[in-house]
């Protein structure tokens, strides 16, 4: 395959992977989300850098809102993941396997992106005051907070992982 098809095709997979993992495979609640969508985002940033990252990451939550619907769709959520992309693809990508920068790229996402821009767009949509869902949103950041950690982490030191990627780059 060549080069720019080859990562068309992964990121296509990747996508897919995301949205089945957000949208299906994740405990989902109106206020939180828990599930394992970060990781494909992830495994895109490793591989493409950060605005790659984003598009996929984009095209990955409208096209899951099309879908799996949980609501109206709101495009503020589309902006959060892609947000989401390129933070992933400013700390992982061609980082080697050092510790800091997984767990800054899950600190980051975690609080920034996931508990307070993400709340204030359920916020604006919902009516419900911002702090108030900050306090309920709080038990998503406890969990989500050391879990993409620990993955983030597993995904950059992975032996295996590491041929995977090192194979998909090839071209």
């Amino acid at each position: 395959m060549k080069g720019q098809t080859k990562k068309l095709a992964v990121s296509a997979l990747l996508l897919a992977a995301d949205v089945i993992l957000t949208r299906v495979l994740a405990f989902n609640t109106p206020l939180m989300k828990i599930g394992l969508g970060f990781a494909a985002t992830a495994l895109c940033a490793l591989l493409y850098g950060p605005w790659w990252t984003a598009g996929v990451a984009a095209l990955g939550d409208v096209l899951g809102s099309l879908l799996f619907p949980t609501g109206a769709y709101f495009p503020g959520f589309t902006l959060t993941a892609a947000c989401t992309g390129l933070l992933f693809g400013l700390c992982l990508y061609r980082r080697g396997a050092d510790w800091r920068f997984p767990v800054l790229a899950a600190a980051l996402n975690c609080v920034l992106i996931s508990w307070l821009a993400n709340t204030a767009m359920i916020s604006y949509i919902s009516g419900t005051p911002y702090t108030t869902l900050l306090g309920v949103r709080a038990v998503q950041l406890t969990v989500m907070l050391p879990l993409q950690a620990l993955v983030l982490l597993w995904l950059t030191r992975s032996p295996l992982i590491r041929r995977v990627l090192d194979e998909a780059k090839k071209p």
